[in-house]
């Protein structure tokens, strides 16, 4: 037998039968984008918590989460570097803090005044 005789295709199947996931790029590349983009993921997890809360249970609750969703936003654009920021890097950083913080104390006040 030479080094080019074509496998059977019963060989092929069974290599196939072990591999389990079909295309490992397109689970790679999710990776990927999870670990680019967490400064941006923790504050949008946390004020879709805040949405949540507040259509279904509690305003005040939801508001207040929302709030902490928003200024979690603004410490991580302050502290962190700009080439991890990922989709946080918007304009320059103190813009971005002071629009983040002010609708963080915004919102913080809304909970706080509006009668649930």
């Amino acid at each position: 037998m030479s080094a080019t005789t074509p496998q059977s295709n019963s060989e092929s199947r069974g290599l196939r039968a072990v591999s389990t996931n079909e295309n490992p790029k397109q689970s790679g590349r999710w990776q990927k984008l999870i670990r680019r983009q967490w400064p941006t993921l923790i504050p949008l997890v946390i004020t879709l918590v805040g949405i949540v809360l507040a259509t279904q249970t509690n305003f005040r609750v939801g508001a207040l989460v929302f709030s902490l969703g928003v200024s979690v936003a603004a410490v991580l654009r302050a502290s962190l570097p700009r080439f991890t920021l990922g989709w946080l890097y918007v304009r320059t950083k103190w813009v971005d803090v002071l629009v983040l913080g002010s609708f963080s104390v915004f919102l913080l006040i809304l909970s706080i005044v509006v009668p649930s």
